[in-house]
């Protein structure tokens, strides 16, 4: 019998390896071809699903409804940096402490979340380098504030804070703190000067929440129905305080009537931008 040369079992094996290697990249291929086909058109392209948003299936429960999540609204940088600074320069007190203050911050309306953050960046440029939040967003379930009704306070629909930092009630600091934080549209609408709310602060002239207003429907006594709910209602409310500000104009009280901003403290807002446990 004729015998092989020695190196044709080397060049046997390298041979089967190659075909092997092409047999595998044609199956995967033909398997990535029936996925793409058989999925929806754009699934392969959709957004990936962030690990709090997605949805945990089965195997056998996926169907091709579940192949999608919901996309819910990221914030923004600028909000983003406002509420890390409001964590950074609080001094939590009770509520804040009991829910957590990243907690109490995140509930903040976003609009007036920016607002604050740009007011507190300049009061501490300005000679109040402790100015910062003592309480803000809170349930009524606490059961904390001046309001019998604690679906009144504006703390429950994440509208208005408690500062500390400022002064106490008339002083030179107070009256310094209310006219910066007006430039920037945050209302502190009791005065500088009243004993118990010189110090709650809000981005709306509203004192309180009635029983027919639109935002009861946004929240429980535990917190919001939903944070999206919650914030829209707050929009309206704090547009409607605009509206209400400019037609008082010349004729209302300084401190409940935001104060057009200069072109620093807008660049500012859009960048960013011991008190009692009760009040309104």
């Amino acid at each position: 019998m004729r015998r092989l040369p020695a190196a044709a079992p080397r060049l046997f094996v390298s041979s089967s390896r190659v075909l092997a290697v092409a047999l595998s990249i044609s199956l995967t291929a033909l398997f990535e071809q029936f996925q793409a086909e058989a999925l929806p058109a754009g699934t392969l392209h959709a957004p990936i699903c962030e690990s709090e948003n997605a949805t945990v299936f089965r195997s056998n429960e996926l169907s091709m409804s579940d192949l999608s999540c919901p996309m819910l609204p990221r914030p923004s940088i600028a909000l983003t940096e406002a509420r890390a600074y409001l964590v950074e320069t609080a001094s939590p007190g009770y509520t804040m402490i009991r829910q957590g203050p990243e907690l109490a911050i995140e509930r903040l309306n976003p609009e007036f979340a920016m607002r604050l953050a740009g007011a507190l960046r300049d009061a501490r440029e300005s000679g109040l380098p402790s100015a910062g939040i003592f309480s803000a967003y809170r349930p009524p379930a606490f059961g904390v504030g001046g309001f019998a009704d604690k679906f009144n306070s504006l703390h429950a629909y994440g509208l208005a804070v408690d500062l500390v930092g400022i002064g106490g009630p008339g002083s030179l600091d107070a009256k310094r703190w209310h006219e910066i934080a007006a430039t920037h549209g945050v209302i502190c609408p009791y005065g500088p000067g009243n004993r118990a709310e010189w110090n709650h602060c809000q981005p709306t002239s509203l004192k309180a929440v009635m029983a027919d207003s639109p935002l009861r429907d946004a929240i429980t006594a535990r917190g919001p129905v939903s944070l999206e709910s919650m914030f829209e209602a707050g929009n309206l409310v704090i547009q409607s305080s605009a509206n209400i500000d400019d037609a008082v104009g010349q004729d209302g009280p300084v401190h409940a009537r935001p104060r057009r901003m200069s072109a620093k403290s807008r660049s500012r807002t859009a960048r960013g931008s011991a008190a009692a446990h009760g009040g309104a």
